[in-house]
């Protein structure tokens, strides 16, 4: 593995463990509300809760897509920029 690969190996890792850190929570707190407080059925609940995940994944994704996207975008424009020059 190159060290630019295991670079974004692990920037992607990160994202991705505090993503289902953040998301496992919500998901808790969500399920502890539809079970106790709304009266639903834990498989209705489960699929609820999958619904939710998804499109929290799907939003994730995009948002990091258009990060690493305008990343990529910044180093090719300032590739061959001098970082001393006061241009």
């Amino acid at each position: 593995m190159k060290p630019e690969e295991s670079r974004d190996f692990k920037r992607k890792f990160n994202r991705t463990i505090c993503f289902l850190l953040c998301v496992f929570l919500l998901d808790a707190f969500v399920v502890y509300l539809l079970i106790n407080y709304a009266k639903l059925s834990p498989t209705l609940s489960g699929f609820i809760i999958i619904l939710i995940t998804s499109v929290l994944y799907l939003c994730f994704w995009l948002i990091c897509a258009k990060i690493d996207k305008k990343k990529e975008e910044k180093l090719v424009k300032n590739k061959f920029k001098d970082p001393f020059s006061k241009k």
